[in-house]
């Protein structure tokens, strides 16, 4: 189509399940039918997306509740627009070999952790369970949790119930996930629901978020209805992703694709009051500015109805 929009979108991390509805409304041409012609881009450093974002170096990207947040109370120019996934449990992983079994047994371990919010929930629940940081070690892995694990870098650190928690079993055998969201008394996970973000230039042209959103709700219609067909579309897309592994991968995180993509209040209001605890911010803070729901599609084009609770 001469007349289709370049539009960027830049994702959270590498390519993974996470993404599958919007590789499927890709190969769908769900998007080139709202004029849109979307360049899905990767990552080098998962913790530089909300400042490339902010800065307006791309059109959407995704990035985690929390990550939104600090970046908006730090002054960035983002906004989420939408929801991709709804709060997939987040916990301290470990094998059962190395005998953590509740939190308190960190002491004389090494902890890893993704970034700056991982390390200060892990010392926020050091200090809340009465347990001196020099204790244990805190060591920065990035994403590379199972990796880490495997080699003896560290005994434990944070990962997705969904994700790393299902490769470390298939490399390494029975593991261990004690939840975050229960240690921190959250109620839930949503703090690590993942979100699609905009710099605020982009709300100059509402027309192109709308056919976004469009364009991407059907993508994540089709996936949580025909996901067999989707994951296929993910593989041809990214056949790296055609292992037994990501098979599982996909299907631990279809129950967390948001039917609605609504931003959702009660969530957003938790996370503010959790964010303020840990000091990231103040009560002055606005966390209605953080996100709008004025361009989701009014009409889900979902038959299925939401899973709104997290996996026991």
């Amino acid at each position: 189509m001469a007349n289709q929009t370049k539009t960027t979108l830049l994702l959270n991390w590498y390519a993974n399940p996470y993404h599958t509805p919007i590789f499927v409304a890709k190969a769908l041409g769900f998007y080139e039918e709202e004029e849109i012609k979307l360049a899905i881009l990767e990552p080098t450093d998962p913790t530089d997306v909300t400042e490339i974002v902010g800065l307006g170096s791309v059109d959407f990207g995704l990035k985690a509740m929390i990550h939104t947040l600090n970046a908006r109370a730090k002054g960035m120019a983002i906004t989420s627009i939408a929801t991709l996934l709804d709060e997939p449990p987040t916990g301290l992983l470990t094998l059962e070999s190395s005998g953590i079994k509740n939190f308190s047994d960190i002491a004389g371990k090494r902890i890893g952790y993704i970034g700056e919010f991982g390390k200060k929930i892990i010392d926020d629940l050091a200090q809340l369970a009465g347990i001196d940081q020099a204790s244990y070690t805190s060591v920065r892995v990035g994403m590379n949790v199972v990796d880490a694990i495997g080699r003896q870098v560290v005994d434990a650190g944070i990962g997705f119930i969904n994700f790393q928690q299902v490769e470390l079993e298939a490399l390494y055998g029975k593991s261990r996930l004690l939840r975050l969201d229960q240690l921190a008394g959250l109620g839930c996970c949503c703090f690590c629901s993942i979100q699609y973000i905009i710099p605020d230039r982009m709300l100059q042209d509402p027309q192109l978020i709308q056919a976004f959103l469009r364009a991407t709700a059907r993508g994540t219609a089709f996936t949580t209805e025909q996901p067999d067909e989707a994951f296929e579309l993910l593989c041809r897309a990214k056949p790296q992703m055609r292992t037994d592994v990501y098979k599982k991968v996909f299907s631990r995180t279809l129950p967390f694709f948001s039917r609605t993509l609504l931003n959702v209040e009660r969530d957003w209001n938790k996370v503010s009051r959790y964010a303020r605890h840990l000091g990231v911010t103040d009560v002055q803070f606005d966390v209605n500015t953080c996100y709008t729901n004025a361009y989701v599609p009014q009409t889900p084009h979902f038959d299925l109805q939401p899973i709104a609770c997290c996996l026991a």
